[in-house]
């Protein structure tokens, strides 16, 4: 995913993209673990997963319910 180019992506791609994100966060994969035990500020809070994970189901629907172009 390259967020630089998100405008090019099909709207199938960024549904898909958005649902991986959705998933990793609320399932605690992203960050990795790794990661975060060197930069413990990285940690998400429960309010933060669940905002991401509030956005990405957002996007999507909106996405599922735009016109075709």
């Amino acid at each position: 995913m390259n967020l630089s180019r998100w405008q090019i992506y099909e709207d199938s791609e960024k549904s898909l993209m958005l649902s991986e994100i959705g998933s990793v966060v609320r399932n605690r994969v992203m960050p990795p673990r790794r990661y975060t035990m060197i930069h413990p500020g990285a940690k998400l809070s429960e309010a933060e997963v669940n905002e991401i994970y509030q956005w990405t189901r957002t996007d999507r629907r909106q996405l599922n319910h735009s016109p075709e172009k």
